[in-house]
């Protein structure tokens, strides 16, 4: 409420963030995107260890200046929408793949393909795609399991499939060239004893 003959004061507007610093955050936050999707699509069909290594390096040649320029529109120009916007995609990237979010989406994308090829597992060298993994073989295992080799990643090689009826054997790492992890129903991961 004003009194006679004052003059009321224009309400103090924060100054608009100039077009080099919105482009430049453009810029980051969409290389930090592109990264985080490439890791997430790699996570779902074939965790590769270089390929995460190369998005980690890639965020972080992005992260510095994304600090400088984020904490120079925060205090400058309080520009928190546009700041906050590459720590909610690292922030999103890093829950889904703890939740195991993108290998649920390729399985549920992929398991009609793999099953219908399981059953009659024919032998394959050559790599192949079904569903939204690339296969690099195919072949019966002499425990009447359908190996699927994926990828190249250092931990599990692949799916292993074993027609309903069938029993899995129940050998741990130690006692066998290929051990068995469940994964749904019939299907279980499998990787090779390496030591």
């Amino acid at each position: 409420m004003t009194s006679v003959g004052e003059i009321p004061r224009p309400a103090r507007q924060r100054p608009r963030p100039p077009g080099w610093w919105l482009a430049m955050m453009v810029v980051v936050t969409a290389v930090t995107w592109l990264a985080a999707m490439i890791l997430l699509i790699t996570q779902a069909v074939d965790a590769d260890l270089l390929v995460a290594f190369y998005v980690v390096v890639t965020i972080v040649a992005v992260g510095i200046p994304w600090f400088v320029l984020a904490l120079f529109g925060l205090v400058k120009y309080r520009a928190v929408a546009v700041s906050s916007l590459l720590p909610l995609i690292l922030v999103g990237t890093v829950v889904a793949i703890s939740q195991r979010f993108p290998e649920r989406v390729a399985w549920w994308l992929s398991e009609g393909a793999m099953t219908e090829v399981a059953q009659e597992c024919v032998a394959r060298t050559q790599p192949t795609w079904i569903g939204v993994y690339r296969v690099d073989s195919i072949h019966r295992n002499y425990d009447g399991a359908c190996l699927f080799r994926v990828g190249d990643a250092i931990g599990t090689s692949g799916f292993a499939y074993f027609a309903p009826g069938t029993a899995v054997p129940e050998r741990t790492q130690a006692e066998a060239a290929i051990y068995y992890l469940p994964f749904d129903e019939s299907w279980h991961k499998y990787d090779y004893n390496y030591w």
